[in-house]
């Protein structure tokens, strides 16, 4: 891992999710494999903080956590999956190219959201979708 990796990988994720998800993120990619409370005495972040921006990685597919034979849980951060994040707009615009307004919002939701049911996202998309032709009729 370079250091101009590991600052973009700051960058990225100062910007999608704030000063303290960056904050705990950045220190996984740095140091590797990790368990929660060396995380939270590492970063001098509170337990709870740690918890929490750990949480917000794992939904995005950012984070990985590993349960060892002791039951020690260790979280490891995945540099390569951050350094996608530079990608999304080429994924929205190929899938609005290839299947339209309704499959660019869908992508886009994903992306946004992290991981959710088909329902969720089939109810944000129809939603916006909603909105978006009440408005056309209102010009």
């Amino acid at each position: 891992m370079t250091q101009a990796e590991i600052k973009l990988c700051s960058l990225l994720l100062q910007e999608h999710f704030g000063e303290i998800v960056e904050k705990i993120g950045v220190h996984l990619v740095r140091t590797g494999s990790q368990p929660l409370r060396v995380i939270a005495h590492d970063t001098k972040a509170s337990l709870d903080q740690v918890k929490k921006a750990l949480c917000v990685l794992i939904h995005h597919n950012l984070v990985l956590y590993h349960v060892h034979k002791r039951g020690v849980v260790e979280y490891e951060a995945q540099c390569s999956r951050v350094l996608r994040m530079l990608r999304y707009p080429r994924y929205i615009y190929t899938t609005k190219t290839l299947y339209g307004d309704t499959g660019e919002l869908i992508v886009e939701e994903l992306l946004l959201n992290g991981k959710m049911t088909m329902s969720a996202v089939v109810k944000k998309v129809a939603d916006r979708l909603t909105e978006t032709m009440e408005g056309q009729y209102w010009i």
